[in-house]
C-alpha cells in the first residue's frame, strides 16, 4: 500500500491535442528545415532581417514607406511557402499603436496562412506566426469582417477557413 500511485488517463480530447501539438511541431520543423536547404528562401529571410534593420534605423519617412513596402511582399512570399515571419519591424510605436499598414500586412501574413492551413485555432495560428493571439485580433476580425475568413465555433474553440470565393 506504500507508495501507491493512481494512474491518471487522458481524455481522448486531450489525446487528440497533444497529437496535434505535435504534429504542429513537425510541421514547424519541417518549414525551417525547407528555408535552411532553399538558397532563395534563406536569402529572403536574412533580406526581410536586414530591413527591419534598416526600419530601425531611419527616420526618413519616405524611405520608411518603402522598406515596410518591400517588407510586407517579402514576407508575404515566405507567408506562400509556409515560412512565416513577424508582421511588424518588431518595434513598437512610441504610441503604443500600430499603424494601418502593420495591420494590413499581419492581416495578409494571416489571411495566406488560413489558406495553407485551414482549420486551425487562434492559439495554433498564433503559436505557428511565432506572436500572441492579442497581436493577431485587430487583423483577424478585419478579415472576418471582410468575408475572406470564416470561422466555426465559439471563443477558443474558434476555428478559421478561408471564405469560398464567389463564382
Amino acid at each position: 500500500m506504500a507508495n501507491e500511485t493512481k494512474r491518471v488517463r487522458r481524455t481522448d480530447e486531450q489525446l487528440i491535442q497533444d497529437l496535434e501539438a505535435r504534429i504542429t511541431a513537425l510541421k514547424t520543423r519541417a518549414t525551417q528545415r525547407k528555408a535552411k536547404r532553399s538558397p532563395a528562401l534563406s536569402q529572403t529571410v536574412k533580406a526581410v532581417k536586414s530591413i527591419d534593420a534598416a526600419l530601425a534605423d531611419t527616420e526618413d519617412a519616405a524611405m520608411r514607406t518603402a522598406l515596410s513596402d518591400a517588407r510586407a511582399t517579402l514576407s508575404a512570399c515566405l507567408a506562400l511557402q509556409g515560412i512565416i515571419s513577424a508582421a511588424g519591424s518588431g518595434e513598437r510605436p512610441a504610441s503604443g499603436r500600430r499603424s494601418a499598414q502593420d495591420v494590413e500586412q499581419m492581416a495578409e501574413v494571416l489571411l495566406a496562412h488560413v489558406r495553407k492551413n485551414p482549420g486551425q485555432r487562434g492559439e495554433q495560428i498564433a503559436e505557428l506566426l511565432r506572436t500572441d493571439t492579442k497581436t493577431m485580433r485587430l487583423p483577424m476580425q478585419k478579415l472576418i469582417a471582410d468575408k475572406k475568413i470564416r470561422t466555426k465555433g465559439n471563443r477558443r474553440g474558434m476555428t478559421y477557413f478561408a471564405a469560398q470565393a464567389a463564382k
